[in-house]
Parts: structure tokens; sequence; C-alpha cells
């Protein structure tokens, strides 16, 4: 069996090709990286397949990394996974980050693997000898990380000096193991995993940020920068925040491939918050989507990102911009509407979810020359 594996969730890429029946991996590489996961992982996917020697028609399932980790960092991963799984029918099977950084220890002796997830806590899991799971993916203190674990147990990951020293246990011993996933040693938990649902982020505890009153928000400060192929795996992991049937990779790569075609990333800090993707041909231009995480609605980032591709969109020469929307969009629909836009008509049963089927509202805006 030949397994493409990938990892995105914390502070590095890794991707491998690992053939079941051969001793070592075909090809592999690991990058450690704070961030820039989106542009490196499909890439470095390309030129590790191409050392191998194969191409994505030859690969049987699909491992990817699904948490704990950082938000954005998980479901890069998880959303290229399930592009490239879609694109050929393939499998995908979704591996813990702490089952996969303990599959980086050969010793035989009991495990702790435990991952810093900040305000004095760690992200946990224990095994046995053998590697069989004891406790599964948890969130704790430094105590009770180490509380059942039994003489002379390893301990591995981000947090495994800080919790030997936190609990002055001198019969733990620490692992000199890779403390972060590598796609290389981890494929192998693939193989006997039964295909199943596609897999979910593993998120074990809520975001750090808490929403505030709009009152006492400070004033939004975005950055932005223009999408390329690449980014590819980054848009559909917004795309499936914002919306209940999100674009996958393929699907954003193909738009984003298309003539006329230019996304903008709206950024807060380091993280991505927003996009938005419009096409243009010769004096028209649409808006094919605009995304905005959940947790940053009402912050102006959809506003921002319209405003900034309309003053691009007027300086290249377009007189007319077209957007659709469904009737029942009403947070859209005021939005449309507050920047100019008019409806000009509809096309029926346009939206189709199941059986249901909804209007779409065609919204015009001429530009000024």
């Amino acid at each position: 069996m030949k397994i493409l594996s990938l990892d995105t969730a914390m502070a590095a890429c890794s991707v491998a090709v690992v053939d079941t029946d051969e001793p070592l991996p075909l090809a592999a590489a690991f990058v450690a990286m704070e961030r820039g996961h989106a542009e490196a992982l499909a890439p470095m996917t390309a030129e590790v397949l191409k050392a191998a020697g194969l191409t994505l028609s030859a690969i049987d399932r699909v491992a990817v990394t699904t948490g704990p980790g950082t938000f954005t960092g998980v479901r890069i991963g998880l959303s290229f996974a399930k592009g490239l799984a879609l694109a050929r029918a393939l499998p995908v099977i979704g591996i813990d980050s702490l089952s996969a950084i303990a599959a980086n220890e050969r010793a035989n002796a009991p495990l702790l693997v435990v991952a810093d997830a900040r305000n004095g806590e760690v992200y946990a899991a224990s095994f046995d000898a053998a590697r069989e799971l004891i406790s599964g993916p948890h969130v704790t203190s430094a105590a009770g990380a180490v509380a059942d674990m039994p003489e002379g147990s390893l301990v591995l990951g981000t947090a495994a000096k800080a919790v030997v020293e936190a609990t002055g246990r001198t019969d733990l011993r620490l692992s000199s193991a890779e403390a972060l996933p590598v796609a290389a040693n981890f494929a192998r938990l693939a193989a006997s995993a039964h295909p199943g649902a596609a897999p979910s982020p593993l998120y074990l505890r809520a975001p750090d940020a808490k929403p505030q009153p709009l009152a006492q928000r400070p004033a939004p400060s975005f950055s932005f920068e223009a999408a390329t192929l690449m980014a590819a795996p980054l848009l559909a992991s917004l795309h499936a925040e914002a919306f209940a049937e999100g674009w996958g990779a393929p699907a954003l790569h193909d738009l984003l491939s298309m003539p006329g075609a230019a996304a903008v990333i709206a950024s807060e800090g380091d993280a991505p918050v927003g996009f938005i993707l419009t096409r243009r041909a010769a004096d028209e231009a649409e808006i094919i989507t605009i995304a905005t995480r959940p947790a940053m609605r009402r912050r102006g980032v959809a506003r921002q990102l319209l405003d900034r591709q309309i003053s691009q969109l007027a300086g290249e020469g377009v007189r007319r911009l077209f957007l659709e929307v469904a009737p029942s969009n009403t947070a859209a629909l005021g939005l449309y509407a507050s920047a100019g836009f008019r409806e000009a008509g509809r096309r029926k049963g346009y939206y189709r979810r199941g059986d249901d089927a909804e209007d779409a509202i065609v919204m015009r805006r001429g530009l000024a020359p």
C-alpha cells in the first residue's frame, strides 16, 4: 500500500510517501516553520511525489494530522488532503497529532506525549510500551499529565522538558526523538485504519480570544495580500469555515487559474481572516465569493475586502461589477446594498441544497470611470 502522509498541524510542514511493503520511505520532506504552511504544502507534495517516482494516481490513501495544533495549520492540512482525495477518490485517514509524534519514538517503553497548549496547560496522550493508546489526547496540567505514568516512562513533545521540570519526577526520561509530527514516521499508522467519513479537526479547547461587545472591540487593523495558486488550501480552509458547503482546494485552484481571476486575503496580525475572489472580463467583473471566518464577522473584514477590490477593478478599467446572493442571506444583502449594489435580476432555483432550491438575486454596481 502506498500512502501519502501530510502534516501542517504544528510548527513544521512535513510530507512523505511510504510503501508499506518497503522498510524505508520512498521520499520525504520535513521543514520547521511557524507560518507559511499553505504556500509550502503544495510544492512540497509535488517534490516528494516526484522524488518517489510516483504520481497521485499511484497513491492508495492519504494520511493527515487532525490536531491538536494551530487552528489554521490543522485546517490547511485537512483541506489539502480532502482536495487531493476528492480529485482521485482516495480515502483520507486522520491521525491525531500526539499519536503522530509518538510514532517518532522507537524505544520499547511507556510513552507520554505532551505539547504546549498555553495558559499553563498541555495537550497530552499516553501509550504503553507497544504503542497502544492508553489515554487519548486531552488538555491537562503538567501534574495531571504524568499522574498515571509508570517509573521509567519516556516523555516526548514540545512541552516534555517543561512538564518533567514542573513535576520534579526524576524517574521520567526525556525522549531525544523529534518533538513534532514527522510524516515519514506516522504514515504507517494509516495502513491499518478503516476508511470512513472524512476526518474532522480535533480541537481540544476553545479559542483563547473571546468575543467582545461591539462597543468594546478595538478598531480593526487588517493587512491584505494577493493570493497565488499555492494559497488554494488556505482559501479552502477559510471557505469551509464560512459556509456549510465549502469549496475544496482543487475547486479554488481551478477558479484562481481562470483568466482574469484574482483573490485577496485579509489577515489580522499573522492570522488569515477572510478573502475575496473576483473574475474580470473586458470592462465587466463578477464577485465569485467573499468568505469571512465566523469569529471575525461584524468587524469590517468583508467590507474592507469589497471596497479594496472595487477600487482595484475600477483602476483596471472595469465599469460594471456583478454578484449573486441568496435572498435568505440577509447579512450579505445588507452589505452589498450599503456598498452601492442594486438588484438587476433573478436566477430561478439557482442555489440547490438537497431537495430544496432558492433563487439567486443578481446584483450590479456601476464603477466610475
